[in-house]
């Protein structure tokens, strides 16, 4: 935003730079469109742009009516100041102006980017490099133009009303000027080039029904407009406004450039700058160019280089020989322009010894003077053979990424098959930096195999350095050097330390035959294990015989010493033969102990009372196995394999053989049960498969028709037969069972109540409830008992694994129930109707009419309502007051088990709206809490959560009342 005060300083300067366009008159008569409105008048923003536009074009077409406006155009920002930040040194900018600052979209820094041709122009050219500022009022307009050397133009609305544009394409440039020409014959016989003084306004429904394609816009503020090369445009401002403009040229003006000048020389029109001159100071530093704009100006170098030739060739065809040396970029411009066609000449120009003042392109050679060709003479910039010396600068600078791609490509890929030194891959990273090639692919893969080879060379070298110095480096194993070696050997580029990493390997190797040829003998003294051991140490690579030597070398250490400090007698033959025996029990122990360990089985205190003989302090251990015996073994695992179908779950569940255990589906062997950590990894990846597998088969069964029809189909139930009449679905599995198969919940057990969602008909089949689910309190009772055990047992880490899993997720149970306000999950919850609540004393719980409304109350922040887990109450009974019925009238009430069944028809639902975002979490909370073999009361919470925001499950009431 620019300030007002800058903007004050405008408005003496509006019609100084131009004149006003002929189309706006002076009248004593004003139009009436309100852009000065009262202030109970709507303000200016609100008058439509349609009504201000066809106002306009009244008034351009109007005879009678003269309306003069004022307009601020081509105000030099360098005087004025811009209304983009620019650091002139004048005043201190903020962070954020200095981020505007070097913007390349600030209009102070387009023209002079490194992608843009007018960089390589050292004047500061007003209103082309130099931004030009526009104040304008309502209806003040801008002709029908193109810019300056047919350059690209972009323009930026700070504030204020809209500005109303119209845009002809380049391709009908040549169209809408013959349409002029054609509505206006007079105009441009006396001007040729009127278009160009931007005092042309035409109606542009009158251009398109001559053939001219016309598009508009309204810029707004904030908005760029950028116009194309060649494009003529034109329009007006629907009010008070502030807008900035510049040109920029990219690689792709170019040939456009070039075709302008040739339309200038018809025109004999002044040119802004030398498009020779451009051309030729580009290809002078070839260096300095980005890659496309190098291939442009190559290509246009070319063109301008066979023009001379041919014009030189022609020059001396008519005699002319002799020549100078003109440095013309020295000269101004006003000086080297041709006295006909007003082209700024540069390349050559003809001039004559006797008419000094004369000057003509070689295009107007003829048009000079009358003098005699020898007292003419050619004025040139560069030679002939200058020309084609630039012109393969150019070249080589176009095609230096390709040559430089292909010698990547070649390097890194060893087409040649002869790899590169580093000094030869960080020389082509050198130049693609210094020839500002680019980020690509290949200048990628370059500084990655640098990198690579560097620190390659940095390991190698401290690997050598070590066995040299003796100082220990970071210990590597016998296959990370072989890797390393390997990544060496596969690298691009010369590894001069291969040699050295190649002998150290064959040491370690030799190393690692003598220490397995030390070990397969009878052991060595301590003294040649340890010096063994002293020879692995200094080569600083670990070989799996190091640790066997270490033991080796600790036994012979110890039987060297036991055989000093003991000496021979009958009681050391005795002790000798204990501890043999001793041995033999142990061994044998540990064999039955691995029988037992591989096939997994429970053990019972007979059997541990039995083993008790064989070791000798298995009677100290006080194991409680009753409880341990009551928990199922396959039960503290989770069921990795909770995804298989129906019929492959029961085929296991019948024939028990066939049934994997718990270490087996987590695929453990019975060495990983010696390792407390390799147990407990696999227990967090049977979570894992558990859940995802659980997910695929409730997506499988859900597709399932609900229920299943009866009659032949594919198999259902433990039963594996078709599906029958009075089948249950299972909430975790959504599988669905016969009820003569399963055990299903009994609603007359239960206390009657007329909060459906409050009665236990949750069923979950053999197959997901593999237990009967203690609680929590049980099993943290139990951990405590292992914990105080002398020995582990495996089922310890399992059974801690099934803790910290049930704990989670209570915890995570209980932040969802506690969250009762601000932006939490229940802020999507929603309380239907008053029919469940204590107030209705008139009807029946649970069965409000149909036309009852049904208000609702938020749980979100600041909604003072109750929260979701305080689900609607009911009065104890049934029926309401006019429901209920009377002991005196009807005899004695129905059975409990009769009310329920009474209450039926009356049940509504749901209790309890929830958001879409806000169910999947429980659903999925829900789910997870199904899977856990543990009893939590949170898990019952969120069950009836959901049960409430759900229609009331009728048809199974009915099932599972029948069945009572």
């Amino acid at each position: 935003m620019v300030p007002t005060e800058l903007v004050e300083k405008f408005w003496p300067l509006m019609n100084a730079s131009k004149p006003p366009p002929k189309t706006p008159k002076t009248s004593p008569k004003p139009p009436q469109i309100p852009f000065r409105a009262p202030p109970e008048a709507p303000c200016p923003q609100m008058v439509p742009t349609e009504l201000v536009e066809k106002e306009f074009w009244r008034l351009v077409n109007s005879i009678e009516e003269d309306v003069t406006v004022e307009y601020g155009a081509d105000i030099h920002s360098k005087e004025f100041g811009s209304g983009f930040p620019v650091r002139d040194g004048k005043r201190r900018l903020s962070p954020e102006e200095e981020e505007y600052a070097g913007s390349g979209w600030n209009l102070n820094v387009m023209p002079v980017l490194q992608q843009s041709v007018l960089c390589h122009i050292n004047a500061d050219i007003s209103g082309m490099k130099v931004p030009w500022l526009y104040v304008g009022m309502v209806f003040s307009a801008f002709c029908w133009h193109i810019e300056d050397h047919w350059s690209y133009s972009i323009n930026y609305l700070h504030w204020g009303e809209p500005k109303t544009w119209y845009g002809v394409p380049s391709f009908a440039a040549e169209h809408l000027e013959e349409v002029m020409k054609k509505l206006t014959p007079e105009l441009f016989e006396s001007q040729p080039d009127l278009l160009h003084q931007l005092v042309t306004l035409m109606n542009p429904n009158t251009l398109m029904a001559h053939g001219v394609p016309v598009v508009r816009t309204n810029q707004c503020a904030g908005e760029f407009v950028i116009t194309f090369p060649r494009a003529y445009h034109s329009g007006f401002n629907q009010g008070y406004n502030f807008a900035e403009a510049v040109n920029f040229c990219t690689a792709d003006w170019l040939p456009a450039g070039r075709q302008c000048i040739e339309h200038y020389r018809r025109l004999r029109r002044y040119c802004v700058f030398s498009h020779e001159e451009l051309i030729c100071k580009m290809a002078a530093s070839p260096e300095k160019l980005d890659l496309n704009l190098a291939a442009a100006v190559h290509k246009e170098m070319f063109v301008l280089v066979q023009e001379e030739r041919k014009l030189r060739k022609a020059l001396l065809e008519k005699g002319i020989t002799e020549a100078e040396r003109e440095a013309f970029e020295l000269l101004p411009d006003d000086e080297r322009q041709c006295d006909k066609c007003k082209t700024t000449c540069f390349l050559s120009a003809l001039a004559c010894y006797d008419c000094p003042q004369g000057l003509v392109c070689l295009y107007h050679m003829d048009d000079l003077c009358k003098c005699p060709r020898s007292k003419q003479y050619l004025r040139y910039r560069y030679t002939l053979d200058e020309l084609p010396a630039m012109l393969h600068k150019l070249k080589v600078r176009a095609e230096s990424f390709d040559t430089w791609a292909n010698k990547v490509r070649i390097a890194l890929e060893v087409e040649d098959g002869r790899k590169r030194t580093l000094e030869e891959l960080r020389a082509l990273e050198s130049e693609a930096r210094e020839r500002k090639f680019p980020e690509n692919e290949l200048l990628h893969r370059l500084k990655g195999c640098l990198g690579q080879a560097e620190r390659c060379v940095s390991e190698a070298l401290g690997l050598i350095s070590s066995q040299e110095t003796g100082v220990p480096a970071p210990a590597l194993t016998l296959e990370e050097l072989r890797a390393f070696l390997e990544q060496m050997n596969q690298l691009p580029c010369v590894m001069h330390q291969i040699g050295d990493v190649q002998a150290l390997l064959e040491r370690v190797e030799a190393f690692q035959d003598e220490a397995r040829a030390a070990l397969d003998v009878p052991p060595p003294g301590p003294g040649a294990l340890q010096e063994l051991l002293d020879r692995g140490a200094r080569l600083g690579v670990e070989v799996p015989e190091g640790r066997r030597l270490e033991r080796q070398l600790a036994q012979a250490a110890w039987l060297e010493e036991a055989g000093r400090t003991v000496a021979p007698s009958p009681a050391v033959d005795v002790a000798m033969a204990e501890l043999q025996e001793l041995l033999t029990i142990a061994q044998r122990w540990e064999e039955k102990a691995q029988m037992c360990l591989e096939a997994r089985t429970v053990t019972t205190t007979r059997a541990w009372m039995t083993w008790r003989g064989w070791w000798p302090w298995a009677g100290t251990c006080r194991v409680r196995l009753e409880e341990l015996r009551q928990l199922e073994v396959q039960v503290l695992c989770p069921c990795a394999d909770a995804g298989s179908d129906s019929s492959k779950r029961l085929k296991w569940r019948q024939e028990p053989g066939l049934y994997r255990l718990d270490a087996e589906s987590l695929g453990l062997s019975a060495q990983d049960l010696r390792d407390p950590g390799a147990v407990i990894v696999a227990f967090k990846e049977g979570e894992q498969k558990e859940k995802e597998g659980m997910l695929r088969l409730r997506h499988a069964n859900s597709q399932k028709s609900a229920p299943p029809l009866p009659g032949p189909g594919p198999p259902s139930c433990v039963c594996g037969q078709p599906a029958g009449p009075a089948m249950l679905q299972c909430q975790l599995c959504r599988d669905w069972f016969h009820g003569s198969c399963v055990s299903w919940p009994r609603l007359g057990a239960q206390k009657p109540s007329p909060a459906w969602w409050e009665w236990d008909a949750k069923f979950l089949c053999p197959l997901c409830q593999r237990s009967r689910r203690p609680r929590l309190e049980t099993i943290l009772a139990l951990l405590v008992a292992l914990q105080k055990l002398p020995v582990r047992l495996p089922e310890g880490e399992a059974l801690q694994c099934l803790t910290e899993r049930a704990i989670t997720w209570q915890d995570r149970a209980r932040q969802l129930l506690a969250s009762r306000t601000g932006p939490g999950p229940w802020s999507g919850w929603r309380r239907c109707g008053t029919g469940c609540t204590a107030a209705t004393a008139a009807t029946a719980p649970c069965a409000r009419p149909a036309a009852t409304s049904r208000p609702r109350a938020s749980f979100g922040a600041g909604g003072g309502r109750a929260p979701p887990e305080h689900l609607p109450s009911v009065p104890p009974g049934v029926g309401g007051e006019r429901d209920a019925p009377s002991p005196e009238k009807n005899g004695p009430l129905p059975s409990e088990l009769e009310a329920l069944s009474a209450a039926l028809p009356r049940l509504q639902g749901p209790v309890l709206e929830l958001a879409e975002g806000t169910r999947r979490p429980l659903e999925e909370l829900m789910m997870e809490g199904d899977l856990l073999e543990v009893t939590l009361d949170e898990a019952q919470s969120i069950w009836r959560l959901l049960q409430a925001t759900r229609p009331p499950p009728l048809a199974l009431f009915r099932l599972l009342l029948e069945d009572s």
